[in-house]
């Protein structure tokens, strides 16, 4: 079988090489099936026997959960054996899915297939950061971002995690409206704050008595009842009105 030709690395804004290769960690994946739930970072990386992708997945893991809350995922992608592959998460400690191009065709498509004495065919190290649409959004070749970096490209993208400031000033904005709504509740009793120059202040209890008949005035008032206030007799009882009510 014919070997796929080398092509060109692909640049910003031309579409992602699509891929359909097995996982380490099980099954087969495609770009696809990952683009359709938000941005994708793809890595490739020269194996197992590099130590700075080693310690760059390190990295990768370290920030992965907020890679992932940014709607985004990561996967890695390496010219080598199952057995390698499976290794390689183990040692780095990812969760993300990684996958291993043992035939190099991926590898091809993307233009990063290179070979030497000691090692053989492998992939150069690279980062494509895929959008939904399938676009390669930002590119990193021969060179490894870290991963605070990709973080802050993909939260660029998705507008996600919210940054705190926002977060924050939406709960100042329903501060007021909660003290509003706290005002409303008091309407109508003897524990009922008074309007000053716009906030309520809390009424003492001297203030209450004080205020206490102009409220009974103004309730007779409004239910149109003219009887006159009852008085209290001697023995603390009160005392009927003239017309003996």
């Amino acid at each position: 079988m014919a070997r796929t030709k080398t092509l060109p690395i692909p640049e910003v804004g031309t579409e992602a090489p699509k891929f359909h290769l097995p996982s380490a960690q099980g099954g087969q994946l495609q770009l696809s099936m990952r683009t359709a739930r938000g941005p994708v970072v793809v890595v490739f990386y020269s194996g197992g026997w590099s130590e700075e992708d080693v310690a760059y997945f390190k990295d990768l893991a370290s920030k992965e959960d907020e890679i992932n809350l940014a709607a985004a995922s990561i996967v890695g992608i390496g010219r080598s054996e199952p057995q390698e592959a499976r290794d390689f998460v183990r040692e780095t400690a990812i969760k993300s899915y990684i996958l291993y191009d043992y035939a190099g065709v991926a590898t091809r498509e993307y233009g990063l297939l290179q070979k030497d004495r000691e090692h053989g065919e492998h992939a150069r190290p690279a980062t494509f950061i895929v959008d939904t649409d399938h676009k390669i959004v930002h590119a990193w070749v021969g060179e490894r971002p870290e991963a605070a970096e990709v973080l802050a490209k993909v939260s660029e993208i998705t507008g996600l995690p919210k940054p705190a400031e926002e977060e924050e000033g939406g709960s100042e904005e329903k501060k007021p409206k909660s003290k509003k709504a706290a005002g409303k509740e008091g309407n109508g009793t003897e524990d009922d704050t008074e309007a000053g120059d716009g906030e309520r202040k809390k009424l003492s209890p001297e203030e209450r008595e004080r205020h206490r008949p102009e409220r009974r005035a103004a309730r007779n008032t409004e239910t149109g009842d003219d009887a006159k206030p009852q008085s209290e007799t001697g023995d603390g009882t009160k005392a009927k009105s003239a017309d003996g009510e």
